[in-house]
């Protein structure tokens, strides 16, 4: 191994020790976890704590962008989907071409950037990225529906996004007027494609799952098809994001649900949820590292520039679009539109897409360092000041006695899972049987944190709430009997399979439920 290959080790090792060591503190210190990241990544390229590592275009677009679209794609519901589809649709389609336009067009007027180089910028910077909003409105058990919009949003805007930076660019490259007829056509065929593909992608190895239950080479599969159908995409020049949220949807509503055994997907989200948590927590680190401050000064004027046009424009889409979309059954009142106002954070996606430009590309070094600034700014501000925005409005739900009960459970699951770790650190309990409590306690932690989710949206929901609890109290209570039988070689092991088997999809099936109803609100 040369230098060059432990170098690369070193930087890799020293990353994900960092950003163990920042997950570890935002348990304490109330900071989002993506905007922590980037602060470390801003203090670490300060201050050369490490080498430096580009975020090439190449890591972000082939490396990680597949890995974060199939695993929201993967736990999207569909059903859930389907009752927020007029406004996600809606702000990721329509939005992002207003969005686009409008940002163009404030460019174009306070800076000397040319019309056509503005809205190539208003494509880039059109796409959301919103990690750390959502994980704060989760914590906080902010309306489902709410978290939903601007989840779906920020899926789905991203294929939008990148088909139209696409267009713009080869019509800039290729010189001359628009043709806005040439660009509405691209576009759709370009989005078509990516749909179809995916779409295959994800029904074809659906079908296929059907024919084996093995963890590990189910979970090989949905790798292959995440990266699989983003490669293919892009060999046919079509969306290749759009082939990846397609393929991971279809996968995770029909595949994973109709096809998969429940241990099989219990495995599999597991993995990906791992993955993720590896890939998000990388790529905010790169941004951090990529800030060169003495060119953020330089070009300190067209930042600016851009982060009233992207403020104005959201402000278009979401307060011009929401009334169009919203009804009394489905309403978004306007609490909810100033969250999605200022909930529109930007991330790695616009940066990659910056990076991509040719090397001869117009103000090519302006146009990147804009698109950083930007992105900054809504990671650090917004960002930072969304949490009280949300309490000044005043959306968190109201606590009951049911809330504040299984609040306290969540506190007691806390306390026997220190204990047990305690335990297994002093040799007073065996590993084996510290994992197998361990699962327990974060199985059981999973269905009170769904609980109390139903709790905060439904408060008079008291019915459901105990059938649910008692049903799946009922599935580990036969869990454990049937350990222990299988611990004293009473059942063979050709049945106590068959039983475990059982008993795995009858608690999947009440997760299902739990989350169905979790959702509905």
């Amino acid at each position: 191994m040369n230098h060059g290959e432990n170098l690369n080790l070193y930087v890799l090792f020293s990353m994900l020790l960092l950003a163990s060591g920042v997950a570890v503190v935002t348990k304490w210190v109330k900071l989002p976890y993506s905007i922590a990241l980037v602060i470390v990544g801003l203090l670490i390229g300060v201050f050369h704590w490490l080498p430096v590592v580009a975020m090439t275009p190449e890591l972000i677009l082939l490396i990680f962008l597949p890995v974060l679209l199939f695993e929201a794609s993967w736990n999207l519901h569909f059903e859930t989907l389907k009752k927020c589809w007029k406004p996600v649709t809606a702000f990721a389609t329509v939005g992002v071409m207003v969005s686009t336009v409008t940002v163009g067009l404030v460019l174009h007027a306070l800076t000397s950037f040319d019309l056509k180089i503005a809205l190539l910028f208003g494509s880039m910077i059109s796409a959301t990225d919103p990690i750390s909003v959502l994980a704060l409105f989760k914590s906080l058990n902010v309306n489902r529906r709410l978290h939903t919009i601007l989840e779906g949003e920020s899926l789905l805007n991203d294929g939008t996004a990148v088909a139209l930076f696409r267009i713009f660019l080869a019509a800039i490259l290729a010189g001359g007027d628009f043709s806005w007829t040439t660009i509405a056509v691209d576009f759709v065929s370009i989005t078509c494609g990516g749909i179809a593909v995916g779409a295959a992608a994800g029904f074809l190895a659906s079908k296929a799952t059907h024919y084996f239950d093995d963890h590990l080479l189910e979970t090989t599969l949905t790798v292959l098809v995440a990266y699989g159908s983003y490669i293919c995409a892009e060999h046919l020049h079509v969306s290749a994001v759009i082939a990846v949220l397609t393929a991971g949807i279809v996968m995770g509503n029909f595949g994973s649900r109709q096809r998969m055994s429940a241990s099989t997907r219990l495995l599999v989200d597991s993995f990906w949820e791992y993955a993720a948590f590896i890939a998000e927590s990388l790529v905010f680190l790169l941004i951090g590292m990529q800030i060169k401050f003495d060119l953020l000064i330089k070009y300190s004027p067209s930042i600016l520039a851009g982060v009233v046009a992207i403020l104005i424009a959201r402000f278009v889409v979401i307060y011009g679009l929401s009334p169009l979309v919203s009804s009394r059954q489905q309403p978004i009142p306007m609490k909810w539109r100033a969250l999605l106002l200022w909930g529109g954070l930007r991330g790695s996606l616009c940066m990659a897409m910056a990076l991509s430009l040719p090397m001869d590309f117009p103000q090519r070094e302006a146009v990147i360092v804009t698109t950083f600034g930007v992105a900054l700014f809504t990671l650090l501000v917004p960002g930072l000041t969304v949490e009280p925005l949300v309490k000044l409005l005043k959306v968190i739900p109201v606590r009951t006695s049911k809330t504040a009960q299984l609040e306290l459970q969540l506190s007691r699951l806390d306390y026997q899972k220190k204990r047990i770790d305690s335990l297994v650190r002093q040799n007073k309990m065996e590993r084996k049987h510290h994992r197998k409590e361990t699962e327990k306690i974060r199985d059981k932690r999973e269905e009170t944190e769904q609980l109390l989710q139903l709790a905060y949206s439904e408060p008079d929901s008291a019915n459901v709430l105990e059938r649910l609890q008692v049903d799946s109290e009922l599935v580990m209570a036969q869990k454990d009997r049937l350990n222990e039988l299988s611990n004293r070689g009473h059942i063979s092991s050709e049945v106590i399979e068959d039983y475990r088997r059982s008993l795995d999809e009858k608690q999947l099936r009440v997760r299902s439920e739990r989350e169905d109803a979790a959702h509905a609100r």
